[in-house]
């Protein structure tokens, strides 16, 4: 999965994972490779160069190991385009679906400085960091996503099938029925007899907001959303820092020109707020003016980003001092995620506990009224 394939709008916060920090070097449309593949070829590449094989021998092996048709299929073209003469790159810009501009353009640099080796292993590095916090923040929310699942799956069974058979009983005693279930019975009563018109209004009205999330103003309203809450902002600045700064560390090392890393940044981060950071930055190296300068009172990376990038830029170790960076905000990112879904598990279980007990008490009340007729009786 990566940054280009992934759907860029979903809210959760696995999905602004996605969204913010996965370029791996492949942009898959209708044909995944998984992540972990994408960094066993950028590895076997850089450990074969490196041993001194022949950039065709190295594809020649990898592609007889490759299990995957589509990668296999591309693999096996780049190989006779390498061998007719044509370089990596040039090969790779060929399968736009599976190598994006930014990896495609990092190759290019290697092969022009002769260090493909070490452009090959910054790579795979850069892509294990993907891997690893996509993996981080997957784990992190398996037990709220699960828990609302579960959680959900109850309700609606006992709205929808206990619920209507204990209505059958408390009508026979003519009880007065608590206000709440009267509302859990009629909406019962409204989901059962007219389910087929609610279950199309339930679907388009889904399809309707996944729709919306693909526009424009969708995306700019999620991207603004996430920037704008103090604690998803925290979370989103960091992630957006630690992918932007390894990124654009690992292009200027590797010789890309600066204004040709900012563009492909552009294209590798899905937030349109960055963007809008990305075409300042742009504007300003354009004018002479320093990177530093036009990220003074950004919102889309974390505050110290600024400073951080002015020490860089007056030692001249951009490259370098990127590349740290990206490391530190990745670590930070981590943490912050952490922090945010040990907040969110107890909310999850206070309030989804609290629905099921109000369905609960729904149910039980009336029986406790019948228990104390019975006994009266």
């Amino acid at each position: 999965m990566d940054a280009l394939a992934a759907n860029p709008n979903a809210p959760t916060l696995l999905d602004t994972a996605n969204r913010v920090v996965k370029w791996s070097g492949f942009a898959s449309r209708g044909k995944s490779v998984p992540m972990q593949e994408r960094v066993n070829l950028t590895s076997q590449m850089a450990m074969m160069v490196g041993a001194g094989v022949s950039l065709s021998s190295a594809l020649k092996s990898i592609t007889r190991q490759c299990q995957r048709p589509a990668l296999r299929e591309a693999l096996e073209q780049i190989q006779e385009d390498v061998l007719g003469g044509s370089s990596l790159s040039a090969s790779m810009r060929n399968h736009p679906r599976l190598f994006d501009p930014a990896y495609v353009a990092t190759i290019a640099a290697g092969e022009a400085s002769g260090r493909m080796q070490e452009v090959l292993t910054q790579l795979a590095e850069l892509q294990r960091s993907d891997l690893r916090l996509y993996r981080t923040i997957r784990g992190m929310l398996v037990y709220p996503v699960l828990l609302t699942t579960v959680s959900m799956l109850v309700i609606s069974t006992l709205v929808v099938f206990v619920l209507p058979r204990f209505a059958t009983i408390f009508e026979q005693y003519e009880l007065a029925l608590p206000m709440i279930t009267r509302l859990l019975i009629g909406a019962a009563d409204e989901a059962r007899s007219r389910w087929w018109l609610w279950a199309p209004v339930l679907g388009a009205a889904v399809a309707g907001v996944v729709a919306a999330r693909t526009t424009t103003k969708g995306r700019e309203l999620v991207d603004t959303t996430l920037l704008r809450v103090p604690t998803l902002r925290q979370v989103t600045q960091t992630l957006i820092g630690a992918r932007a700064c390894r990124l654009l560390g690992l292009l200027i090392s590797s010789g890309v020109p600066l204004l040709e890393a900012l563009r492909l940044l552009r294209l590798a981060i899905s937030n349109t707020v960055f963007h809008r950071l990305v075409d300042d930055l742009e504007e300003a190296v354009s004018n002479g003016r320093s990177l530093s300068e036009a990220l003074e009172g950004n919102v889309a990376l974390p505050p110290s980003a600024s400073e951080l990038i002015a020490t860089a830029e007056k030692t001249g170790r951009l490259g370098e001092v990127s590349q740290m960076m990206g490391a530190h905000y990745e670590e930070e990112g981590q943490a912050l995620a952490r922090q945010l879904v040990s907040v969110i598990e107890p909310i999850v279980t206070m309030v989804m506990g609290a629905v099921v007990a109000a369905v609960v008490l729904a149910v039980m009340l009336p029986v406790f009224d019948i228990a104390t007729l019975a006994q009266r009786g």
